[in-house]
């Protein structure tokens, strides 16, 4: 399954990136850089290009963020979201994208990180 970086960063973000060895096809698949696409999070045109990039539906996306807005975005459109507070709901969410990805015919439910 795909996975894409999404990130509100400045035209560095690229270099940054390969300095520190975090590169497109070893860490991720790709970037959508705001700075590169013209649409920052929460803007839905970002969003929507990931999934394009990524290509699947909305439906079919985990947006994990620590802004809560960026999730409330992402959730408007049809995407799974996860306001990323502690890496064991990460990998509750992650888990069950990986059981989600096993059966192509289902759709992914909403994750709800409250209560």
């Amino acid at each position: 399954m795909p996975v894409l970086l999404v990130s509100n960063a400045t035209t560095r973000l690229e270099a940054d990136l390969a300095a520190l060895g975090v590169l497109p096809g070893r860490s991720f698949d790709a970037v959508v850089n705001s700075a590169r696409v013209g649409a920052a999070k929460p803007d839905p045109r970002i969003y929507r290009l990931a999934a394009e990039r990524a290509g699947v539906p909305v439906t079919r996306c985990l947006f994990v963020d620590d802004t809560e807005a960026n999730v409330t975005a992402a959730r408007g459109l049809g995407m799974t979201g996860l306001h990323y507070r502690r890496v064991a709901e990460l990998r509750e969410a992650l888990a069950a994208v990986v059981q989600m990805a096993a059966k192509p015919d289902s759709e992914p439910g909403r994750h709800s990180d409250e209560g």
